[in-house]
């Protein structure tokens, strides 16, 4: 297991620091290490090794002044490894569920995902179609949408290769975390507050987040300047696996 910790953000500490734990779950080679790199602000690579057990990164950011500390938890998708996923995920304040867009198995397979993760604890899940930059889907944008509003989650469509909706989702999550229950900003303005903090630009426009029993509705999709940070050693990532 390795861990990474985000160069953006250093952590005072004299003020108190508030902790997340995320994990992200779905079958082997779908995406879930880039994307969690490019969450870090990585520079995407072609080469990369299968996530091995659970590996672990940690990223640090602000909002009116408090730190916030998310660890993210990367699992393997090989069936030998899931008996190694409960432990992670109990206590896990967010559940991402990811598949492949070009990879119908891996998306007919998110169900029993889903019934794993619910099986451990009630956790908040998101569902996450990964490699929307290859022109061989073979899993649309509606049947995406169909299954999250069918589960009742939220539904995100990325591509960790290009970066593309990566902090439009982030963003979008990490709003839904307990820290910022019964805050009297709605969603949005913690959202838009949040990017402002941590240096995230509104690029273009671009996919809202399918909410349960709703359409998908128009908002700003945030994309960050990419700040080059080296790999950790003796682990090489790529290609959305």
């Amino acid at each position: 297991m390795t861990e990474q910790d985000s160069n953006e953000d250093s952590v005072d500490n004299s003020v108190s620091v508030t902790r997340h734990k995320i994990i992200f779950v779905g079958d082997a080679s779908v995406g879930k290490t880039t994307i969690i790199s490019r969450i870090m602000d990585n520079p995407y690579s072609d080469v990369y090794e299968p996530s091995i057990g659970v590996d672990f990164m940690s990223k640090n950011i602000k909002y009116h002044g408090q730190n916030i500390k998310l660890q993210m938890w990367d699992t393997a998708g090989q069936e030998k490894y899931k008996g190694l996923i409960p432990s992670y995920v109990r206590n896990s304040s967010i559940v991402f569920v990811v598949y492949d867009v070009s990879v119908k198995t891996s998306f007919d397979n998110i169900p029993k995902w889903i019934t794993f993760i619910k099986s451990i604890e009630n956790n908040t899940l998101v569902l996450c179609g990964n490699k929307i930059d290859l022109s061989n889907r073979e899993v649309t944008k509606e049947e995406g949408e169909a299954l999250a509003q069918k589960e009742g989650i939220s539904f995100f469509e990325v591509s960790a290769k290009t970066d593309e909706n990566i902090k439009n989702m982030f963003y979008n999550v990490v709003a839904d975390l307990p820290t910022f229950a019964g805050n009297s900003d709605n969603k949005q303005n913690i959202i838009q507050e949040l990017m402002q903090e941590n240096g995230v630009e509104n690029t273009e426009e671009g996919i809202k987040a399918n909410d349960p029993g709703q359409k998908p509705a128009s908002k700003i999709n945030v994309d960050g300047e990419s700040k080059p940070v080296e790999p950790a050693k003796g682990k090489k990532k790529n290609c959305g696996c």
